[in-house]
C-alpha cells in the first residue's frame, strides 16, 4: 500500500516511497522542488518511519477485524482524525493574481514623424 503525495511546486502527484532515497536530496522528481530544505538527509528516514508505520497500521487493523469480525466497531474519527490533524493544511491559492501595476506612457519625441503638415491634404 503506498502513500500518495503532491508536490507544493508543480502540483505533480508522486509516491512517498520515490522520496525515500537519501541522495536523492527530498526533492520533487519532476521540478526539483526541495520539500525539506535543511533537513534533506534526515527527511527520507522520517518519510520511511511514516511509510512502516502506516503498513504496521493497516496489518494491525486488518488482524483485529479478522479476530473480532463485526462484535468490535472501531471508531473512524479516532482512528483518522488524529493522523488528518498532524499534516500541514494546505495553503489557499489565490484565485487570481493581484492586479498589475499601472505605467504610465512615456512622450517619445523621436517617435514622432518629422514634418507634421499643418494643412489638410486632400
Amino acid at each position: 500500500m503506498s502513500i500518495h503525495a503532491r508536490c507544493g511546486s508543480c502540483d505533480r502527484e508522486l509516491l512517498l516511497v520515490q522520496l525515500a532515497q537519501p541522495s536523492d536530496g527530498f526533492r520533487c522528481l519532476f521540478c526539483g522542488f526541495a520539500f525539506a530544505p535543511g533537513y534533506a538527509t534526515v527527511a527520507p528516514g522520517i518519510g520511511a518511519r511514516v511509510m512502516a508505520a502506516h503498513a504496521s497500521l493497516v496489518a494491525a487493523l486488518a488482524e483485529l477485524g479478522s479476530m473480532t469480525g463485526d462484535r468490535l466497531r472501531l471508531d473512524r474519527a479516532t482512528l483518522v482524525g488524529p493522523v488528518a490533524n498532524a499534516l500541514p493544511q494546505p495553503a489557499v491559492q489565490a484565485k487570481e493574481p493581484a492586479p498589475a501595476r499601472r505605467r504610465r506612457a512615456h512622450w517619445r519625441p523621436w517617435a514622432l514623424p518629422h514634418r507634421v503638415a499643418t494643412t489638410p491634404q486632400e
